[in-house]
């Protein structure tokens, strides 16, 4: 009865052992397990799409960038031959300006010797008038002395009156031999009688004085001429310069206006050129970024992979656990429970005579008063019939005087008028032309202000963008740290109650081999009598006493969950150092890519600043341009109020004018009584 009560104790104390809280434990592990399981896909999804949202946005970016360096290229060349071109039109410009200012230099040149040899023949024309009149006035004298003709002759010799008057004179060489006899023997002769035309006294008909009066006739008409054709070649002269001096000055306006053509294309061409190296470099990093990304992404999805694979393993350990640990056999041999619990990591931008004279002059002055409906000439016909002819004829020379004047005043003024409408017209067109260049410029210029904006706008975006995922990561990563941390610990207190409980196991089943066969009832008990000195064997025996053959399987798994869990705090701690570096990697990639993106924001602010100030210049001077063109237009105006009159009654006004100064010659003529 004793051996029958021992027996039902030991059953009942291996019923009551607490293998259900190693059970639960379990259980709580496969539920914990399924928990970073879906933990994993949750992160998975969240790298899936922020892989997707950057993949998507780089791409975009590489894109942009391949466009945007692409029309950074065209807008390059354009400069350059834009360059090409104005530096073409400026050479030509300037050959021609050289050329204009050679021949003006040429024809000024040719005009100082001109006037050079003009004052010498007015000098010695003027000097031989007057040896030739103080010649006349010796001998117009009765009884003119021989020191007189001496020193006549030695004045007309030495204003080489003879060589003067060779070329232009009307004299017969007869005349002129024998002035040349007087000259040469005069200065030597000891009496009058030896002097040619003088061996009688004939004052003022002798042949050397008729001949002198000629020649004061034809030095005065020689020296009119000469004058009116030095005023003549110094008017054209100065037309000549104004023109090619305007010539000049448009040319160089034209030269300083494709001079600044020039520097703004050459600054549009270094400003296109920068922002397409900034370009350039920001398409490389997207480049690197954007392999970066695959790489990493693939990483984390074949991480993700090997993890739910690994997750799956450990599940289905635990299940296998839980088994083992519900089955009946194991009841009989576990001495206490462990408390499992296994994790998985989580990983995861005017008388009767005189009255005819009186009527014949004022007949013609009022018949032209008459028909040049001038009130002056009337006024004056009037007054030859009342006033005494010297005094009118002094009216009528004061009168032709003035005519004479208004002719030349007219004509000086339509010469002004036609240079001044000349000039006007070709300042209204280089203003006009001007204008156009500053329309073009206005316009380039707004257009590259505006895509200098958009460009600023474009690259803050991408600034933004690079600093929200850069947020986000270091949001992942504190996550991804966050779970590594509890993993780890989860781990490595779950590998020491495991080991807790696999000694304890070992304690028991430490000796049992697999090879032991459970234990064998023996043959029939026999029970013997006793004697004196034996009491025999009694009358039962113990059966052959075994261990339970499931002790060797609960120890196996154990170790086998020991180890996965090991191998799993290993590739925690991987993922957690690849992830460190792949988030450094990013971060490092991005703090860069955010430096070249802020300097390309200020090398882009300061390019549209300057275009804003070019601008703002451009549109000072399209202001001052309309202004000019008002100016011009005004004047214009004005021109043709003062002109258009004078012009188109010209011709007829400076007939009607010399028919007045005809007329009222032959007034004088009547008056005078040579007609």
């Amino acid at each position: 009865m004793k051996t029958s009560a021992r027996s039902e104790e030991v059953a009942v104390s291996f019923k009551e052992r607490p293998v259900m809280k190693v059970v639960r434990l379990l259980k709580d592990m496969q539920a914990e397990l399924q928990k970073d399981l879906d933990d994993d896909k949750a992160v998975h999804e969240k790298l899936s799409c922020w892989c997707s949202d950057n993949d998507k946005e780089k791409t975009q970016a590489i894109e942009t960038g391949t466009q945007r360096s692409e029309q950074l290229k065209a807008t390059m060349d354009e400069a350059t031959a834009k360059i090409l071109e104005l530096k073409a039109k400026r050479k030509s410009t300037m050959e021609e300006m050289y050329s204009d200012q050679k021949a003006l230099g040429t024809a000024t040149a040719l005009r100082m010797k001109e006037n050079q040899g003009f004052h010498m023949t007015e000098t010695s024309l003027l000097d031989a008038i007057s040896a030739a009149k103080q010649a006349i006035v010796v001998l117009s004298e009765h009884h003119p002395e021989l020191a007189q003709l001496r020193s006549v002759a030695t004045r007309l010799q030495e204003a080489r009156v003879a060589q003067l008057f060779a070329p232009r004179g009307n004299l017969r060489s007869s005349q002129l031999a024998a002035l040349k006899d007087f000259l040469q023997q005069a200065g030597g002769a000891s009496s009058l009688l030896a002097i040619p035309g003088f061996q009688s006294y004939r004052p003022q008909s002798g042949q050397i004085f008729g001949i002198l009066k000629q020649m004061v006739q034809d030095f005065e008409a020689s020296l009119a001429d000469e004058q009116k054709a030095e005023l003549k070649a110094k008017t054209d002269h100065e037309s000549l310069k104004a023109a090619k001096e305007q010539q000049i000055s448009s040319a160089q306006k034209a030269v300083a206006q494709m001079d600044s053509d020039i520097a703004d294309n050459g600054e549009k061409h270094a400003q296109a050129f920068q922002e397409h190296d900034d370009t350039q470099a920001q398409l490389a990093l997207d480049s690197e970024f954007l392999a970066n990304l695959k790489k990493k992404c693939s990483e984390s999805s074949a991480e993700f992979d090997t993890r739910v694979k690994s997750r799956l393993e450990e599940i289905a350990a635990v299940q296998d656990t839980v088994k083992i640990l519900n089955a009946d056999e194991a009841f009989d041999n576990f001495d206490k429970t462990v408390n499992v619990a296994l994790f998985q990591t989580g990983a995861s931008r005017g008388g009767s005579f005189q009255k005819q004279l009186r009527a014949r002059a004022a007949g013609v002055l009022q018949r032209a008063a008459g028909k040049h409906a001038d009130p002056k000439l009337a006024l004056l016909a009037a007054e030859i019939k009342l006033d005494s002819f010297e005094k009118v004829k002094v009216a009528i020379d004061k009168m032709m005087t003035e005519l004479k004047n208004q002719q030349a005043d007219e004509v000086r003024h339509r010469d002004w008028c036609t240079d001044e409408l000349a000039s006007n017209e070709r300042e209204t067109a280089a203003a006009y032309d001007k204008k156009s260049s500053l329309e073009a410029r206005i316009a380039d210029l707004d257009k590259t202000v505006g895509s200098l904006t958009a460009e600023i706008e474009a690259t803050k975006k991408s600034i933004a963008n690079l600093q929200d995922q850069m947020k986000r990561a270091s949001e992942l990563r504190e996550a991804e740290n966050a779970d590594y941390q509890e993993t780890i610990v989860d781990h490595r207190l779950t590998q020491m109650i495991l080991a807790k409980a696999l000694d304890r196991m070992q304690q028991v089943y430490a000796m049992m081999q697999s090879s032991e066969e459970p234990g064998q009832p023996g043959a029939p008990h026999v029970w013997t009598s006793g004697n004196h000195t034996d009491a025999g064997n009694g009358p039962a025996r113990f059966t052959k006493y075994g261990q339970h053959a499931g002790g060797s399987r609960v120890v196996a798994m154990l170790k086998e969950v020991i180890a996965d869990s090991r191998k799993t705090e290993d590739e925690a701690i991987q993922a957690e150092e690849d992830g460190q570096i792949a988030y450094e990697d990013f971060m490092k990639d991005s703090n860069k890519e955010i430096t070249l993106s802020s300097k390309k924001l200020n090398n882009l602010s300061g390019a549209r600043a300057r275009a804003k100030e070019s601008l703002s210049m451009a549109k000072t001077d399209m202001r001052q341009t309309v202004l000019e063109l008002e100016g011009l237009s005004n004047m214009l105006g004005d021109l043709h109020k003062s002109c258009d009159f004078v012009l188109k009654n010209f011709d007829a006004r400076q007939a009607a004018r010399a028919a007045e100064v005809d007329a009222l010659k032959e007034a004088k003529a009547i008056l005078s009584g040579m007609k």
